[in-house]
């Protein structure tokens, strides 16, 4: 990746009319200040949104008529519709506070920072801890159960039980109580807390007789100048033992900035990959030739460049940017490469296994992907963050129309009753004997993972899942 990338776009445009005319007006029409705001959201999207074709002019759509942001945003992005099964294809976009930016940009996150998963219809497992967090500094680990939850004792996979957990991880102060691996129940009160977010969640390098395994758990692409020191280290680390073999575990990885992605990818791929196409881009024909509305015209990217309109910055992704190549870092030279991935995989996690693919024919161990082959440039609107997608990746085979999700080598389902790096893990094991490890180095497998029960199914808490393309000048 090209070293001058700054690490987030963001684009504000605050409009005078909007900050002089905050007059109450009657409840039974819409206030002007947001029709504007409509107005020109819905100006800029028709104008960078990658399926614009279907999206109808203002005259007809009528985002005025709408009486939130969020209502006219919602209604935009079901325009589209998947040609496969007729339902929207747009599952991506998305309007938000700013939470987005400031996981991924700021890396600070503000909550207590764990998440759960079912393991089967009616129990509940912990499925990941960030470092630094309230839930780590308290010592909860992968693996443990929860058996209550603010006095809530039974659970049913489906809403009722999704409601009880979101409102306890949104609450001031939650009671979860745990039993731990060795069976011993554990009553832990917990309330969010600021923390810089760590997405590395384990690492380790494995000697099976003479041969050296690499594994990494990664959560979250976020800023490069934020994991760089990590990665370095560990890619020193692995080069220095003879690593020949490298598991990357994004199982839960929704995503996040292609500058990251990138720099993985140059580490990870083969010598002779050194100025390949890593991968293109595809706009929309607005954006090919520059055909844009007065609003976006005249739309300077603050806070991200005062100076720069953001028509200049698309103009440039769509032209001298298209195309990124490879730029081989580091000394590892991989014989096997493979990919944990579950559902929950998305987007700048499915992109490294998509670029690196026609290289070195990495393998995918888990279940098929989300299925998110689009990014956004995410663009600022005074309170709104605009996440529309804008733009469709492709490998250098042409290979990226995964809207359904990139199938694995081998299919198998996650446990969560185990902690990271355990060889009992079924995903791991399951990597490692694909890679050529004898079963018999592995120890015995455990009996968990030959529950016929289990789903291995997330807990939904509105997590980050995209891809988002940050500035190259």
């Amino acid at each position: 990746m090209q070293p001058n990338r700054h690490c987030w776009l963001i684009a504000g445009f605050l409009f005078i009319a909007l900050l002089s005319a905050c007059k109450k007006k009657d409840q039974a029409g819409p206030q002007r200040p947001q029709a504007n705001i409509n107005d020109s959201i819905f100006s800029v999207f028709k104008d960078i949104y990658l399926w614009t074709d279907v999206i109808p002019d203002s005259a007809t759509f009528k985002p005025e008529s709408y009486p939130s942001v969020k209502n006219m945003f919602s209604s935009l992005i079901t325009i589209k519709k998947n040609n496969t099964n007729g339902q929207p294809l747009d599952k991506y976009s998305f309007i938000d506070d700013g939470t987005t930016s400031r996981a991924l940009q700021g890396g600070i996150l503000g909550d207590m920072g764990f998440e759960v998963g079912y393991q089967t219809n009616t129990s509940l497992y912990v499925v990941y801890v960030y470092p630094g967090s309230p839930a780590d500094k308290a010592g909860i680990k992968r693996g443990w159960q929860l058996t209550s939850v603010n006095g809530t004792t039974s659970f049913q996979v489906g809403q009722a039980t999704d409601d009880i957990l979101n409102a306890a991880f949104a609450s001031k102060s939650a009671t979860w109580i745990f039993r731990r691996p060795d069976n011993n129940s554990q009553t832990i009160v917990l309330a969010p807390a600021s923390y810089k977010l760590n997405p590395t969640l384990y690492a380790n390098t494995y000697d099976f007789n003479g041969t050296k395994v690499g594994y990494v758990v990664f959560n979250n692409f976020v800023a490069l100048n934020d994991v760089k020191p990590t990665f370095d280290s560990l890619f020193n680390a692995w080069s220095q033992a003879s690593v020949t073999r490298v598991v990357m575990d994004l199982r839960y990885n929704g995503g996040g900035l292609l500058e990251t992605a990138e720099y993985l990818a140059n580490n990870l791929a083969p010598a002779s990959a050194n100025n390949a196409v890593m991968y293109t881009q595809l706009f929309n024909n607005n954006v090919n030739t520059n055909n844009y509305s007065y609003i976006f015209r005249n739309m300077k990217a603050v806070p991200y460049n005062p100076n720069t309109y953001w028509t200049e910055i698309f103009r440039q992704e769509s032209t001298t940017y298209k195309t990124t190549s490879f730029r081989k870092q580091g000394s590892l030279a991989l014989t096997n490469l493979s990919f944990l991935v579950t559902h929950g995989t998305v987007s700048a996690s499915e992109l490294l296994y998509n670029v690196l693919k026609p290289t070195m024919n990495p393998h995918l161990i888990g279940t098929t992907t989300y299925g998110k082959p689009v990014g956004f440039i995410n663009i600022t609107f005074g309170q709104y963050d605009m996440y529309a997608v804008c733009f469709q990746t492709f490998n250098s085979a042409g290979e990226g129309a995964y809207f359904d999700g990139i199938a694995p080598t081998i299919n198998v389902t996650d446990d969560y009753t185990t902690n990271w790096g355990n060889l009992n893990d079924p995903l791991l094991r399951t990597a490692l004997t694909d890679m050529g490890i004898p079963a018999s180095q592995l120890g015995r497998m455990a009996a968990t993972e030959l529950n016929t029960g289990r789903i291995g199914v997330l807990h939904p808490n509105n997590r980050f899942q995209g891809m988002i393309q940050t500035p190259r000048n």
